[in-house]
This record gives structure tokens, sequence and C-alpha cells, in this order.
């Protein structure tokens, strides 16, 4: 616990940088005095400092070097404009995935392509030495493993282990209410299918995450779409309106890090998520997947730790900080448990228990969390530096999200220009990125992309940016 004197110090190194940021005092790229000569100037401890340098970061004041300190960020961030209301219907519609998404996703998996649109972080930045020693332990220790089915719910190991992060994350579960699933992926679609049925409909954000929309089609599902602020998420006051005058089966929603936007909902806002949901007595899915990818190691309250009667089904999977190939993924699925099990069942009876039996394993040591720490102070770092990249080479007027984690930036090009066309330029030059109109089913955001941070910021990196900007 921060003492009151040293919460007094490090606001007051908050408001003293800020002031000389807001003056001129410091300019943009300026590196800021150290850790160490901040806390003799201040008196106070490297903590203290760090905790204010820390604050200033999250405001996307200044950015942090690995191994060359802090530096006033530069001030050419244009805000993203709030979406429309007005071109957003209340009606629903057979949900249709952009006419070319199945490109769109193998440009996107092609490893000889520069990629500016994949959706994973670079191999480099994953434990992959340590899970593989846990592989080889578990063979040693445990060779029966090869040839014997999991659990139906799945691993034991494993689901523990999920209990406990997810007391972290606001949740208290019991193991046995935790379904493992084939990825994030597989527990959104039983998710669904336990609670409506073809022809039903579903609420989604708008942008939202292009594999949604392409699921729901193949579950000939109808939806509603709702503006989404980059900020601060879903428009509720509009879904009101949509619960109070549509028989909505279900709200699929992300509250944190979201694909492709990076915010965080305000936490009085989830709340009232939840509340808007049991009012109306419809059942809210939750994509949570990138919770652990927070730039500040933050643990902010996910929307299932508001809810009371079970109604909020709650999805995740370790994809997106330990291993995509390894596809575990899992559902808390409340009332609901019993139907998302026997689907399971009935489609694909279990997953890979020898996978499961890994991540127990590197689970219950502390390599998770100091992975964790180091992924996502680099995932802040790269966010920043992709930023500034884009900023020197796209047009004037070209507007880019700050995101509070994840591993994107939504750029948003000057009207006029088509990134449905940019997206066939760029990869006849070998770049790939994600245009805009994937991540709506309507297909809006004609000019804007998705642009990915988690790859290492080469030089080759630099030159796909470059060329990208030069094909506008």
């Amino acid at each position: 616990m921060v003492s009151s004197e040293s919460e007094f110090l490090y606001e007051k190194i908050v408001r003293q940088i800020s002031e000389a940021l807001d003056e001129g005092v410091i300019v943009r790229e300026e590196k800021l005095p150290s850790l160490r000569l901040m806390s003799r100037r201040y008196h106070c401890s490297l903590s203290v400092v760090m905790q204010a340098y820390e604050v200033l970061e999250a405001q996307g004041r200044i950015y942090s070097v690995e191994k060359s300190g802090f530096f006033a960020a530069d001030c050419l961030s244009v805000p993203l404009p709030t979406p429309e209301k007005e071109p957003f219907s209340l009606k629903s519609r057979e949900a249709k995935p952009v006419s070319i998404l199945g490109r769109i996703v193998e440009a996107s998996n092609d490893h000889s392509t520069i990629p500016l649109g994949a959706g994973l972080p670079d191999s480099s930045y994953l434990p992959l030495p340590a899970l593989k020693r846990e592989f080889h332990t578990l063979l040693k220790e445990q060779p029966e493993c090869l040839i014997e089915y999991t659990d139906e719910l799945g691993d034991p190991g494993l689901r523990k282990e999920i209990a406990k992060i997810m007391k972290l994350r606001g949740v208290i579960v019991n193991p046995e209410e935790i379904l493992l699933t084939n990825g994030c992926t597989e527990a959104l679609s039983l998710a669904i299918q336990s609670c409506s049925s073809p022809g039903d409909v579903i609420v989604l954000e708008c942008p939202i995450f292009m594999g949604t929309i392409g699921m729901l089609k193949k579950l000939k599902r109808r939806i509603i779409t709702v503006p989404t602020s980059p900020e601060t998420g879903m428009d509720l006051g509009r879904l009101e309106e949509v619960l109070r005058n549509e028989d909505v089966k279900a709200v699929v929603m992300t509250a944190l890090y979201q694909n492709p936007l990076g915010f965080v909902m305000p936490e009085e806002a989830r709340k009232r998520v939840v509340e808007l949901v049991e009012h109306f007595e419809t059942v809210l899915i939750e994509d949570d997947v990138y919770h652990d990818c927070s730039f500040h190691h933050a643990q902010d309250r996910c929307l299932k730790s508001f809810d009371s009667s079970g109604g909020v089904l709650y999805c995740a999977s370790f994809s997106k900080t330990l291993s995509p190939a390894m596809r575990s993924g899992w559902l808390i699925g409340g009332t609901y448990l019993h139907r998302c099990r026997n689907l399971k069942m009935s489609l694909t009876l279990g997953n890979s228990g020898l996978s499961q039996k890994v991540l127990a394993r590197y689970l219950a040591t502390p390599g998770y969390e100091r992975h964790l720490v180091r992924l996502q102070k680099t995932m802040s770092r790269q966010a920043r530096e992709m930023s500034v990249l884009l900023h020197r080479y796209l047009p004037e007027g070209t507007a880019i999200s700050q995101p509070k984690g994840g591993y994107y930036l939504w750029v948003e090009l000057p009207q006029g220009n088509d990134t449905l066309a940019l997206f066939e330029k760029a990869l006849d030059l070998g770049i790939s990125i994600v245009p805009g109109k994937a991540f709506s089913p309507e297909e809006r955001y004609g000019n804007c992309m998705r642009i990915t941070f988690a790859s290492p910021m080469t030089p080759e990196i630099e030159e796909g940016v470059r060329n990208l900007a030069a094909l506008l």
C-alpha cells in the first residue's frame, strides 16, 4: 500500500510534468529525467517516480523505450470521431461477412508477407521454451497421457488454474463450472448456440472481430449492430433502445481491449450493460480473449464479475498470450453450462488433453505472471512506435486509435480512400493489412484499416508502412 505522502508526491510529479508538456518546456520525443534523478529531485523512492511515469504513460503523454528510458510522446494523434448513430438500423438482418474474408485471413497468416495485419504476437514474445520444457517433463512423468481422453469438462488441473485466474478478474467460480474449449471461437459458438436458434436475433458491437460475423452467418442467426466508441465501447443508449424494441436472444460484447479498437469500457458502463441484459431478460456473451493484454498490467473487472443471475456467458482463451496452436479456451456458462457441455460433447467430445496438462503445469508456476509483465510492456512500447510510424507516413488528417491494450491500431484515413482496394495493392507488394469493411456486416469503414503492432519493430516493418503509404 502506498502511503498518503507518496500518493501526494507521485500526483505532484504527474501534474508538474503534464504542465511542462502543455507549455512546451518538454518537447515531443525529448527524453525525460531518469527515475534515479527524479527520486533525488523529489526526495522520494524510485517506485513513486515509476508510479508517476506509469500514470503519464497510461494517459498517452509519455512512452517508454526498453533500456533507454521514458520520452515525451508526440502529440500528433487525432481523436477518432464518435460513430454516427443515424446510419445504424434497428432492424435485424442476415450476418454477412465481407466477400473476401477468406483472402484476408489467408494474407494475415502468410509468413512471407510484411505482417501489418496479423492478429497474433510474434513467436519471440511467447514463452515457448518454458512450454516445451513442461511438455517434455509431462511425457517423461506421465506417458499415459498420450492415450487418455480428457474429463468431460476438460483437464481438472487446468480448470483449477483458470479458476485462480478468474478470481483476479473479479469472478469466484468453481472449477466444475468451467468448460474447456478449442479456443475462444468454440466457446463463443457454444454460447451462442446454447441460448439461441437459427433465425434468432443477436446484437453485436460495431466494428467487431470479423470472425464473429462469419460464425453468425454459419449459425444462421440474424444480427443488429450497435455503434461502438473507440474510447468507451458500445453505445448503451442505443443498446437499450434495441433491447426494448426487439426480441433479442443475446448480446455479444468485448469490454476490455476490444478487437479492433482496443478500448476499455468504463466500470460504470460495464455494470450498466449487465443491468440492461438482466432487466430485459436476455443473455450477455462476453468475449474476454484480450483480458491479459493490458498495457499496464491492469486487472480490470470483466463483465461476468457483475453478474448475479448467471446470465453472462464468459468466453476466453490463452491464444493471445501463450500459444494459439494449443487451442486452449474456456467457457463459464452460468445457467447455460449444462446445454453448452452437452452441445460440445455432441460435436467434438473433448479437446487435446496433452495441451491442457502442459498449460496446467505452466500456469502453476510463477512463469505466466512474469511473462505477462514482459509482454504487456513490449506491446505498450510497440503500439507507440507503430503510431509514430503511421503518423510519419500516412496522409494528413489520418486518425489513429489510442488503445489501452491488445495488439491493434484502428486507422481512419481521410474520406475518399478505399482500404479494400488498398488491401489488394498492398498484397501485390507483399504487405498484409486488414481493411475496415471486414469488421462490419454492412461493410462500413471503407476508409479504415486495422494495423497490428504485434511484430518486432524492424526496418522491414518501417519499409512496409512507407510502401503502404505510397499506395495512397
